[in-house]
């Protein structure tokens, strides 16, 4: 059998489809979906009851070391600088689609070998099917979304600039259920996130 050299690569195991730059204007608060395309799905069903599995989701922001002049994105982070941990929403999959079902604004369901999540409403029933209702969007079940809250940079050292945006570094770790084997623990997004001056945000609220 053939054997190839240590330093010459030629499989990547680990799939990486690259950085992600979140861009906000300072002061806004936004949610962002993320596909675990690496988690089969995040529901269990145990005892007539739909629930999470139990993965663990960390998503954080760690100030960067900007300066008032810089032209690029800073390639360290500030010695010391704000860390913001970031809440990640997993949506509730209530299980197959029912027209007697009370559901809720994100609430999931599945429908004819399908996916839903529901747009808006709260307690709403419909015998309209998800597929025909356009109320309901077609999702997956492996999807969850990072919460970047309106203070994000609030009380980072360097503030935007008019035309000098200020950054922070993200990542995502996600890390499965006790397991008597070996726990796994993924990173499957990081980058950089962008925050832009914002003359709302210089001007006291009405």
């Amino acid at each position: 059998m053939a054997r190839s050299r240590l330093t010459t690569a030629t499989d990547d195991l680990m799939s990486d489809s690259g950085n992600v730059l979140f861009s906000f204007v300072k002061g806004e608060q936004l949610e962002f979906p993320i596909t675990m395309n690496f988690v089969e799905t995040l529901y269990k069903y145990q005892t007539g009851v739909w629930s999470e599995i139990g993965y663990v989701f960390e998503a954080v922001v760690v100030e960067a070391a900007n300066e008032a002049d810089q032209t690029t994105a800073p390639t360290s982070i500030l010695t010391g600088g704000v860390q913001t941990i970031l809440y990640v929403r997993v949506p509730v999959f209530k299980g197959n689609w029912d027209s007697a079902q009370a559901y809720n604004k994100e609430d999931v369901v599945a429908y004819a070998g399908l996916y839903y999540k529901l747009l808006a409403g709260a307690a709403r029933v419909s015998a309209t099917i998800p597929s025909s209702d356009p109320l309901w969007e077609e999702t997956t079940i492996d999807k969850i979304y990072v919460q970047f809250p309106k203070t994000l940079a609030a009380t980072w050292t360097q503030q935007p600039i008019v035309g000098v945006a200020s950054y922070g570094f993200f990542e995502l770790r996600v890390t499965e259920p006790t397991d008597a084997i070996f726990t796994r623990t993924w990173k499957p997004v990081r980058g950089l996130v962008e925050v832009l001056f914002s003359p709302t945000d210089l001007v006291p609220d009405a």
